[in-house]
């Protein structure tokens, strides 16, 4: 009994001392106020803790699987890469098939369904492509410079961004490629690359808004433009209007949590909650959710800097750019500065699936961080 005692002590001891205490408390924080925010729109609807039940068990779930990740060697998880991407790849292809739904106000087909519980593919497959990405990476990192090398990763990116944007999820598939590309300009490859890539796209945008845009998604841009707005007013450009008149209706401390509420707001709960913190908690809790990201993403920066070795620094940049660019996006739109596509914000948006897989990803990064402590303590260094 005492030897037992002694080996939970040394087990928890020895986790406080090499895991990543701050973006533990990080992730904590986010979804505790992230829950509170998703409460306080369910208390509007008047679904009280109904609406928010799924949010508190993903979240607990979801960090209790990050920190059993944490502690298996991130290399033997990335081993299995074609078993994840496998997996993946086949519930995002059942979107495809008769078994693939659209959510409530979207026109996007990428959820499934078992029972009452809907998920979206897409976003276990953004935690695959960091982990597939990342092995990818490491296999040709003595030929990164090499055009065929180049070529083949970009094949690899595109294959999942194009296999996301036929679903008709524009925002996911804008996070898809800000993870590739920040996977690879960290890799070393030739800048020339990413000046001639960025030409090819801005030169073909003129051809995609005249062919390839439909009329609603023309107005999106249009009309977070000065001199659209009055045009757009009471159609494409509503939502944000509206939810600009939230935000600013919070001034400095909020009208007080339970209190903003305005139920036409669509979405208030998944892509605009960032309007339930600024109503209720003002410009103070705005800034607060601000930090905490802003605090995530350098966080996961840091573990990539730290990290022994570059499979673990690649998997910490893919997870940095998944939540530091998705968020970017998302409060873009939320602040009129960005037009609409339907993006959550990370760790705050109602969401199980979403939630649930963005902390397997939070595992890895923790792993990085426990394996690189560990590490160093025993004096050993991967190359």
């Amino acid at each position: 009994m005492r030897y037992g005692k002694r080996s939970a002590f040394d087990g928890l001891r020895s986790f406080v001392r090499y895991s990543n205490l701050r973006l533990i408390l990080l992730c904590i924080l986010a979804s505790a106020f992230g829950c509170i925010l998703v409460y306080s729109w369910s208390y509007g609807v008047g679904q009280g803790f109904g609406g928010v039940s799924i949010q508190i068990i993903a979240s607990i779930l979801g960090f209790l699987i990050a920190l059993f990740i944490s502690r298996v060697d991130y290399e033997n998880i990335c081993a299995l890469w074609p078993l994840w991407t496998g997996f993946s790849l086949l519930l995002v292809l059942l979107t495809y098939t008769p078994l693939g739904l659209n959510a409530a106000g979207t026109d996007d087909t990428a959820w499934l369904a078992i029972g009452p519980i809907t998920f979206q593919p897409s976003e276990l497959l953004k935690i695959s492509f960091i982990i597939s990405m990342s092995m990818h990476l490491v296999k040709v990192q003595e030929h990164i410079r090499e055009f065929k090398t180049v070529l083949l990763l970009g094949m690899h990116g595109a294959f999942h961004i194009f296999l996301v944007f036929l679903q008709g999820d524009d925002g996911t598939a804008l996070v898809f490629i800000a993870i590739f590309l920040s996977m690879m300009l960290v890799s070393g490859v030739n800048l020339l690359y990413f000046i001639i890539g960025f030409a090819g796209v801005f030169s073909a945008i003129p051809i995609l808004w005249t062919f390839f845009m439909s009329d609603d998604k023309k107005a999106r841009f249009l009309c977070i433009l000065p001199g659209y707005i009055d045009r757009f007013l009471e159609t494409e450009g509503w939502q944000q209007f509206e939810a600009l008149k939230s935000i600013g209706s919070g001034q400095l401390t909020g009208v007080g949590y339970l209190e903003g509420h305005n139920p036409d707001l669509f979405a208030r709960n998944n892509d605009l909650i960032f309007i339930v913190a600024a109503e209720e908690f003002g410009f103070i809790g705005g800034m607060l959710l601000f930090v905490l990201i802003a605090l995530l993403v350098y966080e996961l920066y840091r573990s990539a800097r730290m990290a022994q070795d570059a499979l673990g620094s690649y998997l910490c940049i893919g997870m940095m750019a998944l939540i530091g660019f998705q968020s970017l996006i998302n409060l873009g739109m939320n602040l009129r500065v960005l037009p609409v596509i339907g993006i959550t914000l990370p760790f705050f948006s109602d969401g199980g699936s979403s939630v649930l897989t963005l902390y397997l990803g939070i595992g890895l990064a923790l792993s990085v961080s426990f394996s690189e402590r560990t590490r160093r303590r025993n004096g050993l260094s991967r190359m």
